[in-house]
């Protein structure tokens, strides 16, 4: 393999893992969000929704690629989020298994 081929392929290393860190650096913020087509602002929401993959039960904010807490019952992961929303004076949502709109508080 040529020299310049080597240094090459390391700098495109080094490019694709710096893309990588900086994909999962998630911001998430607790002030109202502004719609930029509206013009309104609504605060994020929290969403409890059941992973069939892994057979838990996922909190997770709206629009966040990660998830914060995962639980095996819906019941610990409702307990959750209920002190999640209460802390951070937000609303939830809860669906069904199926993904179905179930109850928002």
């Amino acid at each position: 393999m040529w020299p310049f081929t080597r240094k090459k392929k390391a700098e495109k290393q080094e490019q694709v893992q710096e893309n990588e860190l900086q994909e999962e650096v998630v911001v998430e913020s607790t002030v109202e969000e502004k719609d930029e087509e509206t013009g309104s602002t609504r605060k994020p929401v929290y969403r409890v929704i059941y992973d069939k993959k892994e057979r838990k039960w996922n909190i997770r904010k709206d629009q966040a690629k990660r998830v914060i807490e995962s639980y095996v019952t819906k019941e610990e992961a409702l307990a959750r989020v209920e002190q999640l929303a209460a802390s951070k004076d937000m609303k939830f949502i809860v669906h069904k298994k199926d993904g179905k709109f179930q109850k928002k508080r």
